[in-house]
């Protein structure tokens, strides 16, 4: 509603909003401006503080126009629930996690795409493509179907079966591309250019996307009373929800809501994880990795070809006195479980990455459990079940009456 400009992060040019992924001028990255002293601050405020209903009662800080061109299923509004269980066992006091399976296709990329699907309707644009380890690719089908429009989906290879047939079911095109993500996002780069598809590769490429991200800290915001978490724990690939959490929270504190924003955490699979491995050695700049196989398919994106994703999300976890750290597949297996026979949160690996790179921080004493804490749990376990696992193994078969049941169940 009070969308200024796109602006490049790295060399400042500012453009007129339209359909611009990187910057003409360097190739950097672009981020939406807003004429943010227009903003009825008052209206505002009565927004932020109203139960929340969906990620759209706060348009006033997204890029869409006319609200004629909103593609809404109700997205956001996603619960923050307490682990009093696993806070028990592991000795912290302070720590929710933000279930966005909750979303309408069960992962937190519907609030990204909603806006970048919104703002390609309000641009005229009738296909859409995307580049997605899978629950974009869901997340961009669902909505493309619910607009009337057509979607390309372009998955690496090895994309889980559940994320392949949701995206199916709503009607997209799908695309297998051979080797990893990157291949993908290659790939979809150049039909875009092309065939002048609109690109919604949830990575920094569409500027629009990152701004359903951000809704996050809105909606925190509300939940936490005005509260500020000393920490917001987040799986990262190349970042986007991550840097959008903390825009969010960047906002709220230009407009006056809050006095400070918190500290972010990246969490990557040891297997991938080039972030990680700049935070590791002090550098500024991330360099692509090659990739490993992980569970956490979701965030198994080896940056390749556009690494200034990952230091745009570098400079985040920096300047917001944050940590960046990788876990091990044994220790996302073991969240996974634990979330699931702890706390009744199925997670998918990726998702459940958020208690496992926050629990071991929590035993390196580099978080403490006095501290508050926010854990990103980004999509739903029916997404990627961890079948074959070791909590599925010697499940017993009995013949159907009590007495061989009482041979296996402690009374």
């Amino acid at each position: 509603m009070y969308i200024s400009n796109l602006a490049c992060v790295a060399c400042g040019k500012k453009l007129l909003p339209g359909l611009n992924y990187n910057c003409p001028d360097c190739g950097g990255i672009l981020t939406v401006e807003y004429h943010y002293e227009r903003i009825d601050k008052d209206k505002l405020r009565c927004d932020l503080e109203r139960p929340i209903e969906s990620i759209w009662q706060y348009k006033a800080l997204l890029p869409i126009e006319n609200e004629t061109n909103i593609v809404s299923l109700r997205e956001g509004a996603t619960p923050l629930l307490e682990v009093g269980n696993l806070g028990e066992e592991y000795g912290f006091e302070s720590v929710m996690v933000k279930d966005e399976t909750r979303n309408p296709t069960g992962s937190f990329k519907d609030r990204p795409t909603c806006v970048g699907i919104s703002k390609a309707i309000e641009l005229g644009v009738e296909t859409v493509t995307i580049a997605s380890s899978g629950n974009a690719a869901a997340a961009v089908a669902g909505y493309s179907a619910k607009a009337g429009i057509k979607s390309f989906v372009f998955v690496p290879e090895s994309t889980p079966l559940g994320k392949v047939c949701q995206a199916l079911t709503y009607g997209a095109r799908i695309i297998k591309v051979k080797g990893n993500y990157s291949n993908s996002f290659k790939l979809a780069l150049e039909a875009t250019k092309k065939y002048n598809w609109v690109n919604l590769t949830s990575t920094f490429l569409n500027p629009y996307t990152l701004e359903g991200d951000k809704t996050v800290a809105y909606e925190l915001y509300y939940q936490l009373n005005g509260e500020v978490p000393d920490y917001v724990v987040v799986p990262i690939g190349a970042g986007p929800l991550l840097h959008g959490i903390l825009k969010g929270y960047r906002e709220l504190e230009a407009l006056g809501f809050i006095s400070k924003t918190p500290a972010m955490v990246g969490v990557q699979a040891e297997r991938c994880s080039p972030i990680v491995q700049a935070y590791e050695s002090n550098s500024q700049a991330v360099k692509s990795s090659e990739i490993g196989s992980t569970i956490a398919s979701g965030i198994a994106d080896p940056l390749i070809g556009y690494e200034q994703d990952g230091t745009l999300t570098l400079k985040a976890i920096y300047e917001s006195r944050g940590i960046a750290v990788s876990v091990s597949e044994e220790e996302i297996a073991d969240a996974v479980h634990e979330l699931g026979s702890k706390e009744g949160l199925y997670a998918e690996p990726t998702g459940a990455t958020c208690w496992a790179g926050y629990k071991k921080l929590l035993k390196q004493n580099r978080i403490t459990g006095d501290e508050s804490a926010v854990l990103m749990l980004t999509g739903h376990g029916l997404k990627q079940p961890l079948a074959g696992s070791a909590q599925d193994e010697g499940i017993p078969v009995v013949v159907p009456n009590l007495s061989a049941l009482e041979e296996q169940i402690d009374l």
